[in-house]
């Protein structure tokens, strides 16, 4: 099997259809109508499947799925609500800090 895909003999609305397929399955990648062209694996296969006769997009979504598998999800982002620095330290802030026990003087020359 060659690595290269002829595109040039599809239609504009085959085009759109099988990219279509692409983006709704989750795929990156655009067909373009040029011989050297390069094209990722999935956009090969849902077009040799195309030119073996599988037409319905339905079809072709459910050939990559059974190919590749469901594409991942985009990770779950967690959203702080404006968290201190010092609160992701565990660091209590200077301003309002409360001081435990008394501090040191100035005047306090001892040394421990």
């Amino acid at each position: 099997m060659s690595s290269t895909i002829d595109t040039t003999s599809l239609a504009t609305k085959d085009m759109k259809m099988l990219n279509g397929v692409l983006a709704s399955s989750g795929y990156s990648g655009n067909i373009t109508r040029s011989v050297t062209g390069e094209l990722n694996v999935a956009s090969k296969l849902i077009i040799r499947l195309f030119f073996q006769g599988i037409r319905e997009p339905a079809h072709l979504a459910g050939a990559l799925e059974r190919n590749f598998g469901k594409p991942m999800r985009a990770p779950r982002s967690i959203h702080v609500t404006g968290l201190h620095r010092y609160a992701t330290q565990g660091i209590t802030p200077l301003k309002g800090r409360s001081i435990h026990g008394t501090p040191p003087s100035a005047d306090d020359t001892s040394q421990h």
